[in-house]
């Protein structure tokens, strides 16, 4: 058999009475009652054993920086109930996870109902635990016969979404309350449209264009599925959002830094911001913008990066979250992680990220949930294994799950609503 049904587990890092929480002790930074902590997964990047136009493109020699192949992955397809565990252990109420298109329709129009009732499972074990699961649809991977059909340059690509969640919500309405369609449209058409670095590496602004207007179609059919099977149901999209600052205080610099971050910011929720029922942000980047005669430079500061070199800046969560308030919906904070393989700078990122949160919350923004990225290390797409993202350390031989210190102090954060 291709998967190993059990694992050794690590021992859990604290007894049932450790973070019990101090009520004599006041909270400094206190959450709205029934916020959700949770934390953020992909399925091709945990899951393992799938066949989408990913993994054909990863047997391309070259194309993963530590020449990985994403294989097995986390093997959470076989240890879902595990990883449940885990969510659980961290005090957690709810869970992000995506469905794999490819193993849900294999084939136009075939169905896998054993791949379905998993994911169906999935979420009652959820239930079961007493966490709302955050169910996403689309998380860039595709189906190999959408894919060698032009995948989201075809026009009929909308209608060929708009089926499969059709499908989907038949199996899991009545178990998933909310529903993010389709994750960081604008991270995904750019690099693998404009800038080539994703499948299928293509170079042009207008194929990176076209897609982006397909996805929206994609959302806004979606939209009236999910609600046609469940009444009850919240859509959103998770938005990969980003702080853009002006490097010199002139006018022409900051027209052309309000110019890209509405495009980038603001251009696709305008396109369906009548089909949300909520904003779903990832927050990672803060660019400052350079721009002269000869072009534009983005910089940054970099006094703090993670193990990818991306810079440590909790500020612009705050800015991007109240950008978001004139929307007038609920945000639920999707994805805010960093690569840190030991351990030394994620509780930090943790706090001073959530104290920006806090603060956006204090002005009026609608943020009801929180999600960290990730739970698991996991395969980190063009980068491979190397990126360490994880709450939970992950042997990817034998699949032990073994928790970093950081995840007792957001475990703690969790249970007292607050630190």
């Amino acid at each position: 058999m291709y998967f190993k049904k059990g694992v050794k587990r690590a021992p859990v890092w604290y007894n049932s009475s450790t973070f019990m929480p101090d009520k004599k002790k006041k909270l400094k930074y206190k959450f709205p009652q029934g916020f959700l902590w949770g934390t953020a997964t992909s399925a091709h990047q945990i899951e393992g054993g799938n066949e989408n136009n990913w993994t054909e493109w990863e047997r391309q020699a070259g194309h993963i920086a530590d020449g990985s192949l994403s294989g097995r992955a986390c093997n959470s397809w076989e240890l879902y109930k595990e990883d449940i565990r885990l969510v659980k252990e961290l005090h957690n109420n709810a869970y992000r996870f995506s469905l794999e298109w490819s193993r849900i329709e294999p084939r136009p129009g075939h169905f896998d109902t054993d791949a379905l009732r998993r994911y169906r499972d999935l979420a009652r074990e959820c239930r079961r635990s007493g966490i709302e699961p955050i169910v996403t649809l689309y998380h860039w991977t595709q189906p190999l016969w959408f894919a060698r059909q032009g995948g989201w340059l075809n026009k009929q690509s909308p209608l060929w979404f708009r089926q499969y969640v059709g499908r989907v919500a038949k199996e899991l309405g009545r178990d998933v309350t909310l529903w993010c369609t389709i994750n960081e449209p604008l991270i995904y058409s750019y690099n693998s449209y404009f800038q080539g670095k994703w499948p299928p590496q293509a170079h042009s602004f207008w194929q990176f264009k076209k897609v982006l207007r397909n996805l929206a179609k994609a959302h806004k059919l979606a939209y009236f599925v999910l609600h046609d099977a469940s009444s009850d149901c919240r859509v959103g999209i998770a938005k990969n959002n980003q702080l853009f600052e002006s490097y010199l205080d002139k006018w022409f610099n900051k027209l052309v830094v309000t110019f890209v971050s509405r495009f980038w910011n603001h251009s696709f929720l305008n396109k369906i911001q009548d089909t949300l029922d909520f904003i779903g942000l990832n927050y990672y980047f803060h660019s400052v913008v350079y721009v002269s005669l000869r072009g534009y430079v983005v910089m940054n500061e970099n006094k703090k990066v993670s193990d990818m070199g991306w810079e440590i800046f909790p500020r612009g969560i705050y800015e991007t979250l109240t950008e978001l308030k004139r929307y007038r919906l609920p945000v639920y904070i999707l994805e805010n992680g960093l690569a840190d393989s030991h351990d030394e700078q994620r509780v930090d990122f943790i706090q001073e990220h959530l104290r920006c949160v806090h603060q956006a919350i204090k002005e009026g923004v609608d943020v009801r949930g929180y999600c960290h990225w990730s739970l698991l290390d996991n395969f980190e797409w063009a980068d491979g294994f190397e990126p360490k993202f994880g709450l939970y350390k992950v042997n990817f031989k034998t699949f032990e799950r073994t928790p970093r210190p950081s995840a007792g102090v957001y475990a703690e954060i969790a249970q007292n609503n607050g630190f």
